[in-house]
């Protein structure tokens, strides 16, 4: 058994394909619209990782608070890296924010970002 994709709902489909392509590299695989769901979607594949993302004419409001991990829920994605000074860095030369790099309790150093959205997502080093 293997995780087949992750879908997430968002704010502007277009605009987080958009950041998901451009800064981690994921190449759209599949587009469709639900009607009868009044949305449309997007997979977006990266290796292994497909990404399901969903875009709803009624909008919706993010109630989790992702970073509190006592609360039951996805907190975020993580994704490995080879170099996490040098992703850090290639990151921060787009404008956007993300946290300096620290050293985990696994032994691994790990850094975050937000998408568009909000969510949260770990850049974890290999």
């Amino acid at each position: 058994m293997k995780v087949h994709h992750i879908a997430l709902s968002v704010k502007n489909l277009e605009e987080t394909v958009d950041f998901y392509k451009k800064l981690f590299g994921f190449e759209e695989v599949k587009n469709f619209e639900r009607k009868d769901l009044g949305g449309k979607a997007i997979f977006l594949k990266l290796n292994e990782i497909q990404l399901e993302i969903w875009e709803f004419n009624n909008k919706i409001k993010n109630k989790d608070d992702f970073s509190n991990l006592n609360i039951l829920g996805i907190k975020h994605i993580a994704f490995e890296v080879n170099d996490i000074e040098k992703t850090y860095n290639e990151i921060r030369s787009r404008g956007i924010e993300i946290s300096e790099p620290k050293q985990g309790a696994s032994g691994k150093r790990y850094c975050f970002l937000k998408d568009p959205n909000g969510f949260p997502l770990e850049l974890y080093e290999k």
